[in-house]
Order: structure tokens, then C-alpha cells, then sequence
């Protein structure tokens, strides 16, 4: 969290010179501090975002491929003059257990044209769908599973955590009845 304040500080300053430098490194520094202190930030916490990035970034990736075969086939939908769209309403079960997960999907679903996430209601999706062939692979494609692999990571972290803060628990009454 200190380097992206520093490098905003610096970024909005537009130069860079040792005073400017000085500055930003205490202001971010105290920007630092106060969020550690104020708003629940950790230093466990900021590793766990960085470790995420990766997934994140690839994610990310992979919407924007998404995205960009949506718009072409919605386009060569739209210029086929045989075309005789199908709409669906499609229902399905993401298999998603944490909340932002599933509505990172919905938004994704919903940023894809053709494809609008009408309900999302606990691990069920109902989405509208402009034809049928673009129905193929909202509950078992690319951005599901990868959500799903971010899922596990996650959870994996927390029941690492949780086993290093039993054995922390059981060392110090160990010590404590020595």
C-alpha cells in the first residue's frame, strides 16, 4: 500500500524531485499508517491482494477475449440478414460459494453482448440470452472455472492460516503451563 501511495503522490505531482520524493514518502507512510490503524488493512491482508493479482490480471484477460468474440458474433448476427434470432432464458447453478465471486460473474455475463444476467439469487443465475448459441458455456466456460480456481486458492490460504494460528494457540499454552 506505501508504493501504490507513493507512486500516486508522485504520479499527481507530475515531476520528480528529491523534496517531492521526501514528501510522498512520509505522506504515504502516514496514508499507510492511518489505513493499517483505521481500516482494518493488514499486512496479511495486502499480500493476499497481491498474490490474487495474478489471477485477477488473467481473469481480466480472459473477459476482455470473451467480450471481443461476443461482439463478433453478435455482429455477424445482426449482418446475416437469414438470421432468425432464438432468445433463451437460461437457469444454472455456478457452483460459486462467495458472493463477490458470483457477482464478478453476473457482471461478466451482463458485460458480454448478447447475455444479461436477469436474477441472481444465492448460487442460482437466470440469464436472458439474445440466440441459443450464446448460451454455450455460462455455467462450465473459461470465466466460471477460473472463478472457481480463485475460490479454492482463497481457500486454501484461509485454512493455512487457521493451521498456523492453532499451532500458535497450542504453543503458547504449551508454554504457559511449563
Amino acid at each position: 500500500m506505501f508504493i501504490a501511495f507513493f507512486v500516486l503522490w508522485v504520479v499527481l505531482n507530475g515531476r520528480w524531485t528529491t523534496e517531492i520524493a521526501m514528501f510522498g514518502a512520509v505522506f504515504a507512510a502516514l496514508l499507510t499508517a492511518f489505513c493499517y490503524r483505521f481500516m482494518g488493512v493488514s499486512f496479511k491482508k495486502e499480500l493476499d491482494i497481491w498474490r490474487g493479482f495474478g489471477s485477477g490480471a488473467r481473469y481480466l484477460v480472459t473477459l476482455l477475449r470473451e467480450i471481443i468474440n461476443a461482439n463478433c458474433t453478435v455482429i455477424r448476427m445482426i449482418l446475416d440478414l437469414s438470421f432468425e434470432p432464438e432468445p433463451q432464458l437460461v437457469h444454472f447453478h455456478s457452483g460459486l460459494k462467495r458472493e463477490h465471486h458470483r457477482v464478478m460473474l453476473a457482471d461478466s455475463i451482463t458485460l458480454t453482448p448478447g447475455t444479461i444476467t436477469c436474477e441472481l439469487e444465492g448460487d442460482e443465475f437466470y440469464v436472458h440470452c439474445l440466440d441459443k448459441s450464446l448460451m454455450d458455456g455460462l455455467d462450465s466456460g473459461e470465466l466460471p472455472r477460473q472463478l472457481r480456481e480463485m475460490e479454492a486458492r482463497a481457500e486454501q490460504r484461509e485454512a493455512q492460516r487457521a493451521q498456523r494460528a492453532n499451532r500458535r494457540a497450542d504453543n503458547q499454552k504449551k508454554g504457559a503451563r511449563k
